[in-house]
C-alpha cells in the first residue's frame, strides 16, 4: 500500500495542466524578450534597464516579436516544419522497426530507445525551445550590429519627426521605444539619442516613403 501511495504521489507532482505549460512557456519567452532587448541595446551603448519599466519587461516577448515583420513569419513557417519534421522522424523511426535487421540485438536496443524519446509526449517541445533562442537572440544580435554599423557609419534613412511639447521639431530614425522612452539616432551623431515620452514629446509622426532622407555616409561628404 505504502509503494502505491508513492507512485501515485509521484505521479500527481510530474503532472501539469495546460496552464502551467502556459505559465512556464510565457516565462521563457519573457526570458527571451529581455535577453534579446539587453543584448541588441547593449550593443548601441544603452542600458536598457536603466530604461524600462515592469510593464515594460512584461511585454518585450510581443515586443521583439512585433518588432519586425520577419519574425512572426518565421515563427508562423518554422514551428508547423518543425512539427511535420519531428513527426516524420517518428513514422522513419517505426518504419525502420519493422525491418528484420532491427529485430534483434544492439541495432533494435538502439532503435528502441530513439522511438521512446521520439513517442514520448511534448518530445518536439525541446526543438522548439532550441529554435526560440536561437531567433530571439540571433535577431537581437543582428538587429544591434547592423544599428551599431549605421550609426557609425551615419548611413539610414529618417523614418518619423519628433514633435516636442516645446513646438522644436526633429526628423530621426527610431531605433526602438517603450512605454518611456523613445530611443533614435539624428543627422551628424553617432550615439543614441533618448528622450522620455511623457511631459516631453507631443507628437512622433511617420514620414512619408517620398520624403524620407539618406543621411550621407563620410565617404559620401568627401
Amino acid at each position: 500500500m505504502e509503494t502505491a501511495n508513492i507512485e501515485t504521489t509521484e505521479q500527481n507532482v510530474t503532472k501539469y495542466s495546460i496552464q502551467d505549460y502556459m505559465s512556464i512557456g510565457y516565462l521563457f519567452l519573457l526570458v527571451l524578450g529581455v535577453a534579446n532587448q539587453a543584448i541588441f541595446y547593449g550593443l548601441l551603448g544603452v542600458n536598457i534597464f536603466e530604461y524600462t519599466s515592469v510593464l515594460d519587461v512584461l511585454l518585450s516577448p510581443l515586443a521583439v516579436i512585433s518588432s519586425h515583420w520577419l519574425m512572426p513569419v518565421v515563427l508562423a513557417v518554422l514551428i508547423p516544419l518543425m512539427i511535420g519534421y519531428f513527426k516524420l522522424l517518428q513514422w522513419y523511426y517505426a518504419k525502420l522497426s519493422k525491418k528484420e535487421k532491427y529485430q534483434s540485438g544492439k541495432k533494435k536496443e538502439k532503435l528502441d530507445k530513439v522511438l521512446k524519446s521520439l513517442n514520448k509526449k511534448y518530445a518536439v517541445i525541446p526543438f522548439i525551445l532550441i529554435m526560440l533562442i536561437c531567433m530571439f537572440l540571433g535577431f537581437g544580435l543582428g538587429g544591434g550590429y547592423k544599428s551599431k554599423e549605421r550609426l557609425e557609419t551615419q548611413d539610414y534613412k529618417y523614418t518619423h519627426q519628433i514633435v516636442y511639447e516645446d513646438g522644436e521639431a526633429k526628423d530621426v530614425k527610431i531605433l526602438g521605444k517603450n512605454s518611456l522612452y523613445v530611443f533614435y539616432a539624428t543627422k551628424d551623431n553617432n550615439e543614441v539619442q533618448i528622450s522620455p515620452v511623457e511631459g516631453n514629446i507631443k507628437n512622433i509622426i511617420k514620414l512619408p516613403s517620398c520624403l524620407l532622407y539618406t543621411s550621407p555616409s563620410p565617404r559620401d561628404a568627401t
